[in-house]
């Protein structure tokens, strides 16, 4: 009888504090961004196609990022597959720029001056985590 009581009170005990009705659903993925090969040389004036690739470690369907680019050195200008011009340190929802298919997207770089060109990307997703990718480019005149 003393066991079916203390088998009784453990059970309530263990029913108390296992039971949970939240699901916990992860919410925030790490990702990171690389590129596709990137010419070394680039002359003033001519266009530079920079191909990047989003990677994540799970999937969440209201995942947002933005991207945004601080030139560093030289001079020049980022824009997207449809003209559309990235303003240097400012962010923009990436959905913006491109279709983002299979975590691929292209902008496109022009140099505007004869010196090296070094830019840094920053993508950033609606739960507050940064990546940070910087490219260079030498001048070729």
């Amino acid at each position: 009888m003393r066991k079916i009581k203390i088998c009784g009170i453990f059970a309530a005990l263990l029913s108390l504090f296992s039971c949970n009705d939240k699901i916990d659903v992860q919410q925030a993925y790490d990702f990171g961004i690389t590129t596709w090969y990137l010419q070394k040389t680039i002359k003033p004036g001519q266009p530079v196609e920079i191909r990047f690739y989003l990677t994540r470690e799970g999937y969440y369907a209201d995942a947002e990022f933005s991207i945004g680019y601080v030139q560093i050195e030289g001079d020049g200008v980022v824009y997207d597959t449809g003209n559309s011009r990235l303003i240097n340190r400012e962010f923009c929802a990436l959905q913006e720029i491109s279709d983002l298919q299979d975590g691929v997207f292209t902008l496109y770089y022009r140099s505007l001056s004869d010196k090296n060109s070094t830019l840094k990307f920053i993508v950033m997703d609606n739960f507050g985590q940064t990546r940070e990718l910087q490219i260079e480019f030498e001048s070729e005149i």
